[in-house]
């Protein structure tokens, strides 16, 4: 039993994050601007945005002061550029047979599910927004649950020697005040919450939990040999694990403006908004005027001095460089971080006002964050890859369909040699239904996809049901090709369209020839060409009936005009009877 050992290294991983803990929770204070949140408390105690400042019972929220938070507006502009990038995982054959194909086209479909209803592009930007904030993020792949969770970077301890290394064999996981209500096991405490640990060691096999409160262990296998956690970097560490962050580099800026907007809101507050300026020898009363509304001042004029009764006066209250000091910080802070006025305030920058400059400024503003682009496209390559590595190798990749083959997570982990996982926009023709016909339209003419994927490739909800027929003739068609492999049947329905069965049959063979790396695919090349020519005759014995039925039709309807008193026989008799009526006249002339 290897509890103590592991303990032991559960309490010499955590203790690993002094430095970095108080780093974060500094920036997570700065970000939200709530100088009393903490990293690790859940409760109402730490909502963000307010704070109690001094120790009267009533009301005294300090979060109302002037606060120009460039850090905040930064890091949410920046967080909104990226993730307006949507990517997903692009499966692909490497010189792979049918099997492999059709596990490429399973896993495509999976991962596009699944990114989809656990909204993996937003998943994506709250970690880029964490590495943003605190210089890394983490996304957890439960295994179990098939689940793709964004959490904190203060949850997860790894061995910082090992990180360095680019080499990780273990990692805690520890969750604090997690509800008793949610453990998996009943219990008789009375606490509402306690801490759990899960700890992974691949060099053991063994992956851990841990809860200290009820003085809970359980060991399991841990068979995977990687560890279920994704990291991303704001900047990638030069030295270390540790790199810098938005905060990091604005930090001092920060602090500046707020000392700016200090000063300049007390400055506001104590400077009166008007001064009365009253000769002592006036007869106008003092008393009579309000000091509310300005602040009144008493002299004595000189004696060569013509003034007025009162002399009202308005000065400002600070001088007018404090503002450009202010404004020149804010811009400073945008520049350092790359990002322009026009994508942090939606203002047009002084001096551009063509269409063309505003395009030329947003390209080069684009490239600017190219590290940090290349950074969320790798992780939504290293979900799919860290899911395969993960994932139960008995579960199904999809659920039983018999218009499917059954293939299981094992077959994929067989065939990662054979599979390219690249990345791809997730939306490559139009969201617009009329343009995106176009575009569907102008590949077919250029001879990129057949006619019958353009219905298929719309994929219009509301639309289904118009666009079912031309579905529902592709995917019958490649059951056929489906049966044909994998269960030797070779069998072409009637209501198969066969020059659609064609076209797919070749498609099919020609990829198959394509990654025929010794040979491999002979044996299913065979197979489709046999059903090509079954098909060929299927088509040939069909067009001989239609012909013959053409022919029968054409000979009965003759017959019929033929008869006695049919319209073959009406007509020929009005033609012989207009020829002597002809005729007649002509002699009578």
């Amino acid at each position: 039993m290897n509890k103590e050992k592991y303990i032991n290294d559960i309490n010499k991983l955590e203790s690993n994050y002094g430095t970095l803990r108080s780093k974060w929770r500094r920036n997570l204070r700065m970000y939200c601007w709530s100088p009393t949140i903490d990293i690790d408390s859940l409760t109402d105690a730490q909502v963000v945005g307010y704070y109690a400042k001094g120790t009267y019972g009533g009301e005294d929220d300090g979060t109302s002061s002037i606060t120009e938070n460039v850090i905040k507006s930064c890091v949410n502009t920046l967080v909104s550029k990226i993730a307006s990038q949507k990517v997903r995982p692009f499966i692909n054959t490497v010189n792979g047979s049918f099997k492999d194909m059709q596990i490429s086209k399973q896993t495509q479909q999976y991962f596009d599910d699944l990114y989809d209803e656990q909204n993996v592009n937003k998943v994506v930007a709250d970690a880029f927004k964490d590495s943003c904030i605190f210089d890394r993020g983490v996304i957890y792949i439960n295994a179990d649950l098939h689940m793709i969770d964004r959490i904190m970077p203060w949850q997860v301890f790894i061995d910082p020697l090992e990180e360095s290394y680019k080499h990780l064999t273990r990692a805690v996981y520890k969750r604090t005040q997690f509800p008793v209500t949610l453990l998996p096991f009943k219990t008789n405490t009375e606490m509402d919450s306690v801490t759990v640990y899960t700890y992974w060691n691949i060099n053991d096999g063994k992956m851990v939990t841990y809860i200290p409160e009820l003085d809970y262990y359980k060991e399991e296998k841990y068979s995977q040999g990687i560890l279920p956690f994704i990291f991303m970097h704001y900047e990638s560490p030069i030295k270390g694990t540790s790199s810098s962050s938005i905060v990091d580099d604005l930090y001092g800026i920060q602090m500046e403006i707020q000392d700016l907007c200090n000063k300049i809101r007390d400055a506001s507050q104590l400077a009166s908004p008007l001064k009365y300026f009253v000769p002592e020898s006036s007869t106008i009363k003092t008393k009579k005027l309000s000091n509310r509304t300005g602040e009144i001042i008493t002299y004595t004029p000189s004696p060569n001095m013509t003034s007025s009764p009162v002399t009202v006066a308005t000065d400002p209250f600070m001088d007018p460089q404090w503002m450009a000091t202010l404004e020149q910080l804010k811009n400073h802070a945008y520049e350092i971080c790359g990002i322009s006025q026009l994508s942090a305030t939606s203002q047009k920058p002084k001096g551009l006002d063509s269409g063309i400059a505003l395009s030329t400024m947003e390209d080069i503003e684009s490239d600017r964050f190219e590290t940090q682009l290349n950074e969320v496209i790798r992780t939504y390559v290293e979900i799919a890859k860290l899911c395969i590595d993960i994932f139960p190798e008995e579960e199904d990749i999809l659920p039983p369909n018999r218009m499917r083959s059954s293939i299981k997570w094992r077959d994929i982990v067989e065939a990662k040699d054979s599979l390219n996982i690249q990345f791809s926009a997730a939306e490559s023709l139009s969201k617009d239904p009329s343009e995106k016909l176009k575009q569907l339209q102008a590949l077919y003419q250029a001879g990129l996809i057949p006619q019958s994927r353009i219905a298929q490739l719309m994929e219009l909800p509301d639309l289904q049901m118009g666009y079912s027929i031309s579905q529902n003739s592709i995917n019958a068609v490649l059951s056929v090709i489906d049966d044909c492999l994998e269960n030797g049947i070779m069998e072409v329905p009637d209501y198969i369209p066969t020059q659609m069965l064609k076209e797919e049959i070749m498609n099919t063979c020609l990829s198959l020839k394509a990654n025929n790396t010794d040979g491999k695919n002979n044996a299913d090349i065979s197979k489709l060409l046999e059903l090509y020519q079954l098909t060929i005759a299927k088509e040939t014995d069909s067009m001989t009936n239609t012909e013959m039925a053409t022919v029968n039709q054409f000979s009965g309807e003759l017959q019929e005009a033929l008869q006695p008193g049919g319209q073959m026989q009406q007509a020929i008799q009005a033609q012989v009877q207009q020829a002597q009526l002809n005729n007649m006249n002509g002699v009578i002339q």
